[in-house]
């Protein structure tokens, strides 16, 4: 199981780190696009929407510098149910745009508390205090401001939105410039968080609550010609790796529990089926839950062998059939199965077993 990771290049800067390597991600290219780079044109606007239409706001984000982080608004808009927002950014980016209220990375999060009726409250977490007192008083009535000085005295307003929001999912963001310049270096100024206490903060976050994706920004401009532009790709490359495996793990096992859940408690047979297969053989013999989807499993076999043989997951069909008793008239009708949906890699398999089991006749492959 992964989570899908999405990279938008708008810089090029992602071609000169290799943090995603290995990974499957969707490459977006938008290098050749204007428009785009701290303010977003209206033509731009609905140029980026459509590039990113297959894709829904689940998953791991990354959009290049914060000049793009105005991208976090068009990710939310997909979600169209009640949520709430965690942002962790140095900058408030609730300050009314400078052009004709064109949406810029400064304003996006004012646009999106004005523009979203599915926004519950917003927790940006890392400006200063004095930044926080710049904002519209309209604009902070749906914000929670936890601002650093509030990060380095104590939680209780960050434990307080966690409560309230236990039932309410979360679409996260990361500006990269709330970290120290030992962490990354990102082409606004910056603050002085530490990645471990950022990752304090995650797991406190994924703990209590349903996150529902996540973006990642504050990429520096690529500059092969300066040693400092490279030292600046090393670290925020390190950091990049650092937050994807973090995000993906914690969307991973949100996921898998998610999942759990779902099985225990949905009436619908072919749901409850289809989760038992795909988390029965995640599991490690040691853990409790494999127990539970094994006897499930044993009681809905046929169902079950019908669903693999039809998908072609032969892999898992081998695995499957291998543990269980299989009786001679249900292999034969497991045989008919493959042959109904011309899995012949399933008909050799089944026949073989057959054929171990004693169920011919005579050695031959004949039913």
């Amino acid at each position: 199981m992964n989570t899908k990771t999405v990279i938008m290049d708008f810089s090029g800067v992602y071609k000169e780190e290799n943090f995603y390597c290995g990974r499957d991600i969707n490459w977006i290219d938008f290098t050749k696009m204007t428009g785009v780079n701290c303010y977003c044109t209206q033509e731009a606007e609905v140029e980026i929407k459509e590039k990113i239409r297959e894709f829904d706001f689940s998953g791991i984000h990354f959009l290049d510098s914060g000049n793009y982080h105005y991208l976090s608004k068009f990710w939310a808009e997909k979600i169209e149910f009640p949520f709430s927002f965690v942002i962790f950014d140095h900058h408030t980016d609730m300050q009314e745009a400078s052009f004709w209220g064109m949406l810029s990375c400064g304003s996006w999060i004012r646009d999106l508390i004005l523009s979203n009726k599915y926004v519950k409250e917003v927790c940006v977490i890392g400006p200063t205090k004095s930044a926080f007192l710049e904002c519209e008083k309209e604009i902070m009535q749906k914000v929670i401001p936890i601002s650093r000085e509030d990060m380095q005295q104590g939680k209780i307003q960050w434990y307080e939105f966690l409560k309230r929001n236990r039932e309410i999912p979360i679409y996260l963001s990361i500006d990269k410039d709330i970290l120290s310049l030992e962490e990354a270096r990102t082409n606004w100024d910056q603050g002085d968080v530490s990645f471990e206490e950022i990752r304090k903060w995650l797991n406190e976050l994924f703990l209590e609550c349903s996150v529902l994706g996540t973006d990642v920004c504050g990429e520096h401009t690529p500059d092969i010609t300066s040693v400092s532009q490279q030292e600046d790709i090393y670290k925020n490359n390190d950091v990049n790796k650092k937050l994807l495996v973090l995000l993906n793990e914690k969307m991973i096992i949100q996921e898998k529990n998610r999942q759990d859940k779902e099985f225990l408690e949905t009436k619908q047979a072919d749901k409850k089926l289809s989760i038992a297969l795909s988390r029965y053989f995640e599991l490690d013999e040691e853990e409790k839950r494999k127990k539970m989807y094994a006897d499930y499993l044993k009681l809905r076999l046929r169902p079950a062998v019908e669903k693999l043989i039809k998908n072609k997951e032969n892999q898992k069909l081998r695995e499957l059939i291998k543990e269980q008793e299989i009786e001679g008239k249900m292999m034969d009708d497991f045989l008919k199965v493959a042959i109904k949906y011309g899995n012949q890699e399933a008909q050799i398999f089944l026949l073989k077993e057959k054929e171990t089991l004693g169920k011919f006749q005579e050695k031959s492959w004949e039913l």
